[in-house]
């Protein structure tokens, strides 16, 4: 496995103590299009995070399967063609999971 232990750490120190289910993890080619336009994350008021620097399809597939089997994060594995970004965003009545 290529986990990027930046992106896990970064994710994982923006949550803080939040409840992790509480929280969507999943990957993407767009991470911006999918946050705000799929899954209706408020861009300005909601919480996200994402990687700003592309990573590898083989590190972004595995970071992301890393976080949902090691935390109680909401998501699947997979996602999208040639995937570089990890991204997370806490669930609220107005996101699409």
């Amino acid at each position: 496995m290529a986990i990027n232990t930046k992106i896990v750490n970064d994710i994982i120190n923006y949550i803080g103590y939040d409840n992790k289910q509480n929280w969507y993890v999943g990957i993407a080619t767009y991470p911006r299009n999918r946050l705000f336009r799929d899954h209706c994350v408020d861009e300005r008021n909601g919480q996200w995070i994402y990687n700003i620097h592309p990573m590898s399809e083989t590190d972004a597939r595995d970071t992301e399967k890393y976080l949902l089997e090691t935390y109680p994060f909401r998501g699947d594995v997979g996602g999208g063609e040639h995937p570089q970004y990890v991204y997370a965003y806490k669930i609220t009545p107005w996101t699409k999971q």
